[in-house]
């Protein structure tokens, strides 16, 4: 019998309010880095998490070679759970994996608050992206040729903390549990992206929360994408590292806080946090 789901993505539910959250990990991660942020969540809001299927008899190389294979298992998700109108919390990939989902049922999501998102990683005439072309071939052939050290090397940088520090250490958790080919499958997937021809007709509200020193994503991405979506307000936290949410969680709750209930704002206007 095929696993539904619930069972396929560890769909977990939680939480008092009436109002669903759901929370979308990022690459590497799996839903135990909301931790810090859940109680808070908990306490006003029915919380849906789950962990993209990364495991070997789950994972299908073909159908995750694009995001639209996880837009689908997102919307799987939101309508096993009874979640629409949501708010989802998605982090890094799962910023255009919403964006994609929004775009095809926008009527499930109140609003989508997006963390650290990009349409493509590879900088391209004006377009700043981060990385050079010849930098992804690089990060991709070292996750190849030797995983281990890959993820030595690659957590700290991310995480934006010393090697040995207790957040780089939870990030690289989730990176080893993940089996090299299907790492090195994700990564190709997520890095060699690019879902700029998408970003238009998408209307769902969203805050876009953008971290000034971010390792894999510019501040100029976050503004990039400002400009393209009418209904959208930008954040940016003053911060070293791509994962606000892991690092900087009680800053973090101080976003949504102020998130959650606003009104965005005018195109072409911006926020920063302390």
């Amino acid at each position: 019998m095929e696993p539904t789901v619930i069972e396929r993505m560890q769909v977990s539910v939680s939480g008092k309010g009436t109002h669903t959250v759901v929370l979308a990990n990022g690459f590497g991660t799996t839903k135990a880095v909301w931790t810090r942020i859940l109680p808070w969540l908990e306490q006003r809001f029915r919380v849906v998490r789950f962990d993209w299927p990364i495991a070997p008899e789950h994972y299908d190389h073909l159908r995750y070679s694009r995001l639209e294979g996880y837009a689908d298992d997102l919307i799987q998700v939101i309508g096993a759970v009874d979640a629409a109108p949501c708010t989802l919390i998605a982090h890094s990939m799962s910023g255009m994996i919403g964006m994609l989902a929004g775009k095809l049922i926008p009527h499930s999501f109140g609003r989508i608050i997006m963390i650290n998102p990009s349409p493509r990683y590879i900088d391209d005439g004006p377009y700043t992206g981060g990385f050079s072309e010849d930098e992804v071939a690089g990060l991709i052939k070292s996750l190849d040729d030797n995983y281990m050290q890959w993820v030595e090397n690659f957590a700290p940088v991310v995480v934006g903390s010393e090697p040995g520090h207790p957040d780089v250490a939870e990030f690289a958790r989730g990176l080893v549990a993940m089996r090299p080919d299907v790492a090195l499958s994700m990564a190709i997937t997520i890095f060699r992206s690019d879902y700029r021809d998408q970003l238009g007709g998408y209307r769902v509200p969203t805050t876009i929360v953008q971290s000034t020193n971010d390792p894999a994503v510019p501040v100029q991405v976050g503004k990039y994408l400002q400009r393209q979506w009418p209904d959208s307000r930008l954040v940016v936290m003053d911060m070293e590292g791509h994962l606000p949410h892991l690092t900087q969680a009680d800053r973090f709750l101080q976003v949504l806080e102020q998130t959650l209930w606003c009104a965005p704002s005018p195109p072409g206007t911006a926020s920063r946090t302390a």
